[in-house]
Order: structure tokens, then C-alpha cells, then sequence
């Protein structure tokens, strides 16, 4: 199987303009403009939305407004009234095999697919993914212009955030099925720790695993027990085993970055400082002020 990296993110929002108003004033991205022209936009690649590209280093963000209620995106907004993610596209370097190697281990295309081609992009059932969604495409060439790169305080994604009730679960979909390795090496977290009058350990405690695609990562959140922010989500969203939770870009100064999006009036709900230096190498953005996608800014380096 030959799927070689993150395509791009759909990301559902209510505005297009609002879009640019989050991810470029206030993540300092640019719209590839050549595909997607201001003001308006390029027609969508799914259903009846308005859609711009925001290219982050090898993938992009792909922003799309509804351009009705009543289609699919109209009702996923209608759902999320601020947005957030839609969909996952994956790349792969050998599409129809890859689909059908993919529909014999089990997964199906949407039934409004109909008759694919095996040329062009595939979403497939969501029933048959743990709830995602998520889309398969031909690799392409993509080498956005300088001009559209916004910036450079995002240099790229660190990874994608996935929340799911189950590792057997992640791991029969990510590795047997889509045959993404793990990188055991960055298995991480657990539960808090119980002391005499006090609690140690995160506020949010998961487990963390994470399968590599490409230049990114799918980082997958496990609750580790039934009480956290992440449980309560996963107990609202991922209803058939996991849900789309947040995006990491990558940015050098996380300080930079954190300025200039409170400039925009985007909210910051917190940051870790690096132990014995005085900046912050992670920093998160709300939902609400994102299109309704957490955002959680890296510039950590890897051990």
C-alpha cells in the first residue's frame, strides 16, 4: 500500500472570510491564490461550498464554506455552528490499488460515491473508518509559490490530532488496514498518579501513540480515565470509536506565533514552558476562535 502522506485537511468553516482572518492575520498563513482566487474562492472539491487553500509546507488546509443548509456541509455546520474539522484526505502514490486493497480488508466508499472511476478522490464510509472521515486522492506534485506561503512562522504540521476510545481499534485501522507504521519509540502518557491529598500527572491524561505519514503524524489521544476533557470528547464525538480532535502546526517561535494570533483576537487557553527556559514550546488556541478547531502550536524538538 502506498499511502505517503497528508494530503490536506477539510476543515468546515462559516465564513470564508473569517477564514482568512484566523489562519492568515492570525496564523500568518497565505491562500494559494492560483488554486483557490480571492475573494471568492474556488468551487469545492465535495458537495455545494466555497473553498480556500492555505498550503502548509507539503499539505494544506482546505477551508470550505456551505453554500446551502441542506447539503452536507450545510448540516455538519449545522451541527458545529463554528466549524472544525470535516475530513482527512491521505495520498497515495497508487490510488486505485490502493482503494481496492483498502475495500478488501473491509472498507467501503460512501455510497454516494457510486461508480468510481479510480482516477478521482474517494471518500469512503465512515461506518467502516471509526466515524472518520475520511478521503483518499491521487499524490500530486504540490509546490504551493513562495508568494502564497504566508509568513514562515508556521513551517509546517507537526501532526494531526485524532481522539478514540480504543488502541486496538486505532491500531487495526492505521496499521493493519491503512499500513501505516507506529513509532513506538514516541508511545507516551498514562493515567494521573494518586498520592496522600494530591493528584500528579496532566490534567488531561491519555495515552499517546502516533503512526508517521509522510512529513506529518496521526497523534492519537486514548483517554487514560473516564473523567477528562478528552473522555467527555470522546464520549460526545466518538461515538463509533474516534473523532477528529486538533491540529499541531509547527512553528520556530511559539511566542511570535502566540502574539501575533491574540493580535487577530484569537484566544490562547494555554502553554507549557520548555523546563529551564523562559519560552513556550507548546501553545493552544481555542475552538471557538478557530473555525472551531483546536490549535496547538509545536516548536518542540524531537529527543
Amino acid at each position: 500500500m502506498a499511502f505517503t502522506r497528508i494530503h490536506h485537511v477539510g476543515i468546515i468553516a462559516p465564513d470564508i472570510q473569517e477564514a482568512q482572518k484566523v489562519f492568515g492575520q492570525g496564523f500568518g498563513l497565505g491562500v494559494d491564490r492560483r488554486r483557490s482566487p480571492l475573494p471568492d474562492g474556488r468551487k469545492g472539491s465535495f458537495d455545494n461550498v466555497t473553498t480556500l487553500e492555505f498550503p502548509v509546507a507539503e499539505l494544506y488546509l482546505e477551508v470550505s464554506k456551505p453554500n446551502d443548509a441542506t447539503g452536507e456541509a450545510g448540516r455538519f455546520l449545522a451541527e458545529r455552528a463554528a466549524g472544525g474539522i470535516h475530513h482527512l484526505c491521505l495520498a497515495s502514490d497508487d490510488l486505485a490499488n490502493d482503494v481496492r486493497l483498502l475495500q478488501q480488508k473491509g472498507i467501503r466508499l460512501r455510497a454516494d460515491v457510486g461508480s468510481w472511476d479510480g482516477r478521482s478522490p474517494a471518500f469512503l464510509d465512515p461506518a467502516t473508518t471509526l466515524g472518520l472521515q475520511l478521503e483518499a486522492a491521487a499524490s500530486e506534485e504540490y509546490y504551493p509559490h513562495p508568494a502564497y506561503r504566508g509568513d514562515g512562522l508556521i513551517a509546517g504540521m507537526a501532526h494531526i490530532g485524532i481522539a478514540a476510545r480504543s488502541y486496538e481499534e486505532v491500531y487495526k485501522l492505521w496499521a493493519d488496514t491503512f499500513e501505516l507504521p507506529q513509532n513506538y519509540a514516541r508511545d507516551r502518557g498514562g493515567p494521573r498518579r494518586q498520592e496522600p491529598g494530591r493528584s500528579l500527572g496532566p490534567d488531561d491524561p491519555v495515552w499517546l501513540k502516533e503512526f508517521p505519514v509522510g512529513g506529518c503524524v496521526l497523534e492519537i489521544s486514548i483517554p487514560a480515565d473516564t473523567e477528562s476533557g478528552t473522555a467527555r470528547f470522546v464520549a460526545q464525538r466518538a461515538t463509533q470509536g474516534a473523532a477528529f480532535h486538533h491540529i499541531g502546526p509547527y512553528a520556530h517561535d511559539v511566542h511570535a506565533l502566540v502574539a501575533k494570533a491574540k493580535a487577530a483576537g484569537i484566544q490562547q487557553i494555554g502553554a507549557i514552558p520548555e523546563p529551564g527556559q523562559a519560552i513556550n514550546y507548546v501553545a493552544w488556541f481555542h475552538p471557538r476562535s478557530c473555525l472551531g478547531t483546536l490549535v496547538e502550536v509545536w516548536n518542540r524538538a524531537e529527543p
